[in-house]
């Protein structure tokens, strides 16, 4: 059964622009649309009609849509968005794919909340309307049909750099996630202007790439050491799990955290403070950053005014490795 991924491939173009022709969109040009036509006929491709049906009446199902389930981070915002679509009297979807979202481009749910950096800006803004609205917990977009329901990542690297720079530390590493996150850019980008702005320099070669795991930060510290004798006297990694896997290498050298090099991370995991020793981190409210999300779904959903520019708190909480 050919899906609308497949149409998209046939036609050489996007998955939300045949998205757009199916709905009828006067968005796209006469020669786009008989591409895309042609191209759905030549694979037998049927629009889903039960997903247009349930789009008459309201299906009472919330979509969450995140880029997987990985790392304890995302149990807390979960959790946060369920107390409120119960207490709304709905149910939710939680999906998790790289390509296919196709309870989102089908509309099988009644709005949806993400955290996904698979699925495209050009897909969300494509498909989010009167009757479909989001939340986006990952991007910045100018929508009237999607809100945004953000972290202060900058203020809470500023923290960070602050309380390092306090302990003494000069020269500041930092460990970064995958540059499709939004989330850990913006960490990356507060962190070259926290050091500009005390008139510390950032140096390249002391940025880390891994994506998010304990691993990846294990792994990535190791090569770094092994590249290079001269190193930073702290970093701040962009979550907590790196900062964990970061350490791990770092006490297998001998190396000794925080008299050596001193670790900072980001979201305060449970973990984090058992760990050995005791994360210093930030401190993001993921419960309420879940229900913040939700309860600006549900206003959107009552056609209610929202509340702009809503701020989830975060706190710098200082431990043993720095």
């Amino acid at each position: 059964m050919s899906t609308l991924k497949d149409v998209a491939k046939k036609a050489n173009v996007s998955v939300a622009t045949a998205s757009y022709v199916m709905n009828d969109s006067k968005l796209i040009t006469q020669p786009t649309k008989d591409k895309v036509l042609l191209a759905a006929k030549e694979l037998g491709y049927r629009p889903n009609r039960n997903a247009k049906n349930l789009k008459k009446s309201k299906t009472n199902i919330i979509g969450f849509f995140l880029s997987g389930f990985t790392g304890p981070f995302f149990n807390e915002i979960l959790e946060g968005i369920q107390d409120t679509v119960i207490e709304e009297g709905y149910e939710m979807v939680v999906c998790a794919s790289d390509d296919k979202h196709r309870l989102l481009v089908e509309r099988y749910v009644d709005g949806a909340i993400i955290l996904n950096y698979h699925i495209s800006n050009e897909l969300l803004t494509s498909l989010a309307s009167d009757k479909f609205p989001m939340v986006v917990l990952d991007r910045e977009l100018d929508n009237p049909y999607i809100d945004e329901v953000l972290l202060p990542n900058k203020l809470g690297i500023d923290q960070s750099v602050n309380h390092l720079v306090e302990q003494g530390h000069q020269r500041i590493g930092f460990i970064a996630g995958s540059e499709e996150s939004y989330d850990g850019e913006k960490r990356l980008e507060g962190f070259k202007e926290s050091l500009s702005k005390r008139g510390l320099t950032f140096h390249e070669s002391d940025l880390i790439r891994a994506d998010f795991t304990e691993i990846s930060g294990m792994f990535g510290m190791m090569d770094y050491l092994d590249n290079h004798d001269d190193y930073p006297t702290a970093f701040v990694s962009a979550n907590d799990e790196m900062a964990m896997g970061a350490i791990k290498a770092v006490q297998h050298r001998g190396l000794k955290v925080p008299e050596q090099i001193a670790f900072v991370g980001f979201d305060d995991i449970d973990l984090a403070q058992y760990f050995q020793p005791s994360l210093s981190t930030v401190r993001v409210q993921k419960k309420l950053w879940g229900r913040t999300a939700a309860e600006s779904l549900f206003r959107m959903l009552e056609k209610k005014s929202g509340v702009e520019g809503e701020q989830i708190p975060i706190e710098f909480v200082p431990r043993s490795s720095s």
